[in-house]
Parts: structure tokens; C-alpha cells; sequence
């Protein structure tokens, strides 16, 4: 078998686990639902309008909230009860890869969810809605990406679930803070010339963290 046909296999795997239970994907779905009707409802209480800046930053935060529910237990099998199974029958790179690209996927559905949400409740602002897209898809990749490796650091040291946004959080603040430039730029649609030195940025700084992911993951497999 292939490297493609592994990873396609593990992430299929995670897939069907996660259907056949539904823990993750109804955790996300009432975190995501129950922080944005929660929002909406401080928001009307005080009687206060929301603006376009103030529905990024609340779409933002939802985000990085439901990114770390989303990859907390990810590596729990793999470092528990199945770990000599993978360590025999698997690569540790072809394993972080299907990680980090099942983390995607659902951290793509988490954003979605939220951007639908918040559109229901407070209707969406952004009038440059491809670039604030493209926006949103490479922020998944790049907190897929950062967390993934962290994730696997925090199964490994006991399955220590502080760890995550202990080391996870300062890890990806320089996603964050690109994907908020050009969240702010997609709003006041000042066009893809002033975004692109952004998105090269941010595309860069996800290569070096899958980068990072693919060398240093194999060394904390083997520990």
C-alpha cells in the first residue's frame, strides 16, 4: 500500500469512528451553536449593535475556542491501547499528515458552522466574502497545522490535556494575528493587492508549522 492509500485509509478511519460515535461532531456543534445564540444574547440584552469588526472578532474567538475541543482527544487511541499496532503497521510521518489533514477537514466544517451561525444571529457583514474564504481556509490549515503537533505532545505526556492551550495558544498567535488582517481587509474591501503580502505570509508560516510537524513528530513517535 501506497503513502497516498494510508493516509486516505487513517483519515477514513477517524471518519467512521467519529460517525459511528458522533461525540466530536455534536460537541462542536452545541459549542459552536450554544457560544454564538450565548453571544447573541448578551448582544441584545444590553441592546447593543453589533459591528462588522465585532462580528470578525466574535467569529474569531469561537474559532479558537472549538479548534481546541476539536483536536484535544485526537491521539488518545493512537497513544493508548492501539499505540504498538500503529508503531509497527505505520509510518509516524504518513500518520501525522492523515492527522493534520483529518484536523482540517474538521476544523473547515467548525468554521463553516460558526459562520453560519453568527450570519443567523447577527447576519453576516463582509462584502469581500471570497477573500475573507480563502481567509478562513488557510487559518484552518494553519491551526490544524500548529495544534496537531501540540495534540500529539499532550497525548504522549499522559494525555495532560492542559498542555494544549498551554503550548498551543502562543504557538499560533502569528496565525491569528495575520488572519485578522485579512478579515479586517476583506471587510473594508481594499482589494487583493494590499492582501496578498498577508497571504503570502500566511501560507508560508503553514508550510513551516506542517514542516515542523512532519520532522518532529517522528522523534516524539519513537520516544
Amino acid at each position: 500500500m501506497n503513502i497516498l492509500s494510508q493516509i486516505f485509509v487513517l483519515i477514513s478511519k477517524d471518519f467512521r469512528i467519529e460517525f459511528r460515535q458522533r461525540v466530536l461532531l455534536a460537541t462542536l456543534l452545541l459549542f459552536v451553536g450554544s457560544a454564538s445564540f450565548s453571544l447573541y444574547q448578551v448582544f441584545f440584552a444590553a441592546r447593543a449593535r453589533v459591528n462588522p469588526l465585532i462580528w470578525i472578532g466574535l467569529f474569531w474567538v469561537v474559532l479558537l475556542f472549538s479548534s481546541f475541543q476539536a483536536v484535544s482527544r485526537s491521539f488518545n487511541k493512537e497513544m493508548d491501547r492501539l499505540f504498538w499496532y500503529y508503531f509497527f503497521r505505520v509510518k509516524p510521518e504518513v500518520l501525522i499528515i492523515s492527522k493534520l489533514l483529518y484536523h482540517f477537514l474538521v476544523l473547515n466544517l467548525t468554521a463553516w458552522m460558526a459562520v453560519f451561525f453568527l450570519s443567523v444571529f447577527f447576519r453576516n457583514p463582509i462584502p469581500g466574502f471570497g477573500l475573507f474564504a480563502l481567509t478562513l481556509e488557510l487559518a484552518c490549515l494553519g491551526l490544524a497545522s500548529g495544534l496537531t503537533l501540540v495534540a500529539a505532545i499532550s497525548a504522549r505526556a499522559g494525555k495532560n490535556a492542559g498542555l494544549l492551550p498551554v503550548l498551543g495558544f502562543p504557538l499560533i498567535i502569528p496565525t491569528l494575528l495575520l488572519v485578522i488582517k485579512l478579515s479586517v481587509n476583506a471587510l473594508d474591501q481594499l482589494g487583493w493587492e494590499l492582501a496578498l503580502p498577508h497571504i503570502f505570509s500566511l501560507v508560508a508560516l503553514d508550510s513551516v508549522m506542517i514542516a515542523l510537524s512532519f520532522i518532529l513528530f517522528p522523534y516524539l513517535w519513537r520516544q
